[in-house]
């Protein structure tokens, strides 16, 4: 800007102001109950699934529904208007949940690994924790 041209007024400023996104906006209770929604979903979904022994492509099918479940909210997070980026403690922790996915998807696809009650607990748990750790860090502001 050169001193020939005329600056914005106060007004202006203040206009400029208003309009500008707020990226610190908290998530909505639809998206939060729709988050929540997704963790039971996929936790239940998982141990259901483990539980029952399923053949390997009914497997693979749990597994890629669980995967997609995970890469729906980063996609709609990273899409997200007028949202603000990513933090690294984010960005780790949706990479761990999509990383710790394969504890449960050994025993989904290849059909080893215990077979108890409570190692299917604990393997869905890991994945779904990790996931719940980037919603609730994605919500708090």
């Amino acid at each position: 800007m050169t001193y020939d041209e005329s600056r914005p007024g106060a007004a202006d400023q203040l206009a400029a102001i208003a309009t500008a996104p707020d990226l610190s906006r908290p998530a909505s209770a639809r998206e939060r109950a729709a988050g929540l929604a997704t963790l039971a979903v996929l936790y239940a979904g998982l141990v259901v699934a483990m539980e029952c022994d399923l053949p390997r492509p009914a497997g693979i099918a749990v597994f890629v529904a669980a995967l997609a479940l995970l890469l729906a909210w980063n996609n709609h997070h990273d899409g997200a208007a007028r949202r603000r980026p990513q933090t690294r403690t984010e960005n780790a922790a949706r990479f761990a949940a999509v990383c710790l996915l394969a504890l449960p998807g050994v025993d989904l696809i290849f059909g080893e690994g215990p077979d108890t009650l409570v190692a299917h607990l604990v393997a869905a748990a890991v994945p779904t924790a990790a996931a719940a750790v980037y919603l609730v860090l994605r919500w708090k502001r």
